[in-house]
């Protein structure tokens, strides 16, 4: 139901141009079976990485790369292929869009393909790394019904006025997708205002939310 939240994030052309590319090699391994076979990440960026490999792969597996002193985890799907050589051997050459990646891990290596720092000092910085949805992103990539929920969630705990048919004035950022235990979950923050009636002062929030791929199992993450 949300897999189009991915291809936004991570696979559209349109967001691909986004992020900085950066040339390896890193070290790296793939998911082959109960074990990690080594491989090499040629280039890296915030949609997907190059490969080369030893041996043939499938079309879409787990993958770890190694970038400063962080190791990163990620499902990526091949969008192209190709043979080569890797000391002297046949091997083969893969071009990958990310599938699946933690937020956590996906600012990592966002900052580092721009030049930045893989550790990061607090959550605020994180935040930064968000993509803002357009309004017509919202309308194509997140159901209504779910907005609906998000939206009274906020209105529940007064980060946003009662809209009384009136069309909300809040900002969704999107944040790719985290791990719990064996559950992905898509991260959404949105930023809402809330005006006091009394003194006119405009308080803002930014609440991140966590939810499934199928729009359910909704939580704030505080």
């Amino acid at each position: 139901m949300m897999n189009d939240l991915i291809t936004f994030f991570t696979g559209s052309a349109q967001n691909r141009r986004k992020y900085s590319r950066r040339n390896g090699p890193f070290k790296a391994a793939v998911a082959v079976g109960t074990s990690w076979m080594p491989c090499v990440c040629t280039d890296l960026s915030g949609s997907g990485m190059g490969v080369l490999s030893p041996k043939e792969l499938g079309v879409e597996g787990n993958y770890r790369v190694q970038i400063e002193s962080k190791t990163v985890t990620v499902r990526a799907k091949r969008v192209w292929a190709k043979t080569g050589s890797m000391q002297g051997k046949t091997a083969w050459k893969y071009g990958l869009t990310f599938t699946g990646i933690s937020a956590d891990d996906w600012d990592a290596v966002v900052r580092f393909c721009s030049g930045g720092s893989v550790a990061v000092e607090n959550k605020a910085q994180m935040e930064l790394q968000l993509v803002k949805l357009k309004a017509d992103d919202v309308a194509r990539l997140i159901p209504k019904k779910l907005q609906d929920q998000l939206l009274s969630m906020l209105i529940e705990r007064r980060r946003l006025a009662p809209l009384d048919g009136k069309t909300p004035l809040v900002q969704y950022s999107y944040g790719g997708v985290q791990k719990n235990g064996n559950l992905a979950l898509h991260r959404l923050m949105i930023h809402s205002r809330v005006r006091d009636p009394v003194t006119g002062e405009i308080t803002s929030f930014n609440t991140r939310f966590l939810f499934d791929d199928r729009g359910q199992n909704v939580s704030i993450d505080e």
